[in-house]
This record gives C-alpha cells, sequence and structure tokens, in this order.
C-alpha cells in the first residue's frame, strides 16, 4: 500500500524497508532487518492474483474496517435533482 500510495517501483519500495523506519513499522520488521530483494513483490502480487485472493482479502479486509467503525456502507447514488429555474427556456 505504500509503495501504492507513494508511487514506488519494486526497487524502490525494497530500499525504502531497507532503510525507511515507518515502512518497517508499518509491515512489523525489526530495525535491523536487512529487508528483502525487489522481485519478492512481484513474485507476492503473482501468487496474490491467483485464485481471487486480491478479492477475497479486500473483502475480508472491508468487513473488519466496517466492523470497527472505519468504514460505512456507501449510499446508493443519485444524481442531483436540478433546481426548477434550469427548466425555463431562454428566448
Amino acid at each position: 500500500m505504500l509503495q501504492f500510495l507513494l508511487g514506488l517501483s519494486d526497487r524502490q519500495a525494497a530500499e525504502a524497508v531497507r532503510c525507511r523506519i515507518d515502512f518497517k513499522y508499518a509491515i512489523t520488521m525489526e530495525l535491523d532487518d536487512p529487508g528483502f530483494h525487489h522481485s519478492v513483490l512481484a513474485d507476492f502480487r503473482d501468487r496474490l492474483a491467483e485464485d481471487d485472493r486480491a478479492d477475497r482479502l479486500l473483502d475480508l479486509a472491508l468487513v473488519r474496517l466496517k466492523e470497527a467503525g472505519l468504514v460505512r456502507e456507501r449510499a446508493p447514488h443519485s444524481a442531483p435533482t436540478p433546481p426548477t429555474s434550469w427548466l425555463r427556456c431562454v428566448t
């Protein structure tokens, strides 16, 4: 998620995991952990794409976020009604 939010390449994200405390904290790594090779990220994405795993993971995350009160159900979207003054013809 941090990689996506910050627009980092795999190499940049792997470097950030090696050097940045906030990245290590976000993925619960020890401060002295040496990190990982950037190719691990592509491998992880490939595994996540198998058998709709990403969809199942997102669904589970949404359920947990809703249970915690951090996400609300979306209200049905309706287009705003234009004021009646918009309906007058201009001649």
